[in-house]
């Protein structure tokens, strides 16, 4: 309840490339945006379940919010939770339309890799204020949009609490 007071936007970003190495090459994802977003999503409730956290609802209002933002950061070529017009995520979220009392943010892009989805959730969940948000009890809904050109992907999760 305090972090709604204090915090109530909550931002992180993450810029991951991924490149090969390891013990296996990694090969260029063909997966759609949607199909990196249903994965996304469902690795964001897996954790949730894992950590005894309740699940969250998918919005797809706030989902369109996000896919917005990482078209955007694509197409403009800047990766940050405010455009280049200054815009925030709160002005994003009122010019949609949608009513919140808490809203948080993770952005992570990730380039090359052959489980997008899964790359960019295991590195976000090992950054401190990406796990936080994700694992957040103070959230209830969230949108996962993702832009895509060739092998690179721009993913921005919007947690939400109405």
């Amino acid at each position: 309840m305090g972090h709604r007071a204090l915090f109530p936007f909550v931002f992180a970003l993450l810029l991951v490339a991924a490149c090969g190495g390891g013990s296996s090459p990694t090969q260029p994802a063909d997966l759609s945006g949607f199909q990196v977003e249903s994965q996304s999503f469902n690795l964001i409730n897996n954790s949730r379940t894992a950590e005894q956290v309740p699940m969250l609802s998918n919005d797809q209002l706030i989902l369109q919010v996000a896919r917005e933002h990482s078209a955007s950061m694509r197409d403009r070529g800047f990766f940050s939770h405010v455009d280049p017009d200054g815009l925030t995520l709160r002005d994003r979220l009122r010019a949609a339309g949608v009513s919140f009392k808490v809203a948080g943010e993770n952005l992570a892009q990730v380039d090359g890799a052959s489980d997008p989805a899964g790359h960019a959730h295991r590195l976000l969940m090992e950054s401190k204020s990406h796990r936080d948000n994700i694992l957040s009890e103070d959230f209830e809904m969230v949108g996962v949009g993702v832009a895509k050109d060739g092998g690179s992907y721009w993913i921005t999760q919007v947690f939400v609490t109405p």
